[in-house]
């Protein structure tokens, strides 16, 4: 590009840069950055993604073992809170007093004590009666 007045010449450059060039082109289509660089990122893919699916793999089979140790730690769980349940019912009709009289009367024959049986000592008055 000359100007008036101008005595250096000005080329064009060789190189087309931009948007425009590759547009008008209608031919081959070439692969941004380069031969070299998409092999570079297939051998990458390549290695990579064989790992990542096995990782992923592990991780599955591992999550889903911790899933059923939890369902049976669960069925454990609730089987021990009915067994709780049926022992403490147990437990509170065994505590009666008419049920503590008739076990006792039973396995050892200890029976309830009658009026005038039963001899206790008064602090306070430093004397014996009975009950």
């Amino acid at each position: 590009m000359m100007y008036q007045g101008s005595t250096q010449a000005c080329y064009r450059s060789s190189v087309q840069i931009g948007i425009r060039p590759q547009l008008g082109r209608r031919g081959s289509i070439e692969i941004p950055g380069g031969i070299a660089l998409w092999k570079a990122v297939g051998k990458t893919l390549l290695v990579l993604l064989p790992l990542v699916f096995g990782c992923q793999l592990v991780l599955k089979s591992l999550s889903t073992g911790i899933e059923e140790d939890i369902g049976r730690i669960d069925n454990q769980y609730y089987n021990l809170m009915i067994t709780n349940s049926l022992l403490k019912a147990e437990r509170t009709g065994l505590l009666t007093p008419e049920k503590v009289e008739s076990l006792a009367g039973r396995k050892i024959a200890l029976q309830k004590p009658e009026k005038g049986q039963v001899l206790v000592y008064h602090r306070a008055s430093g004397q014996f009666r009975y009950l």
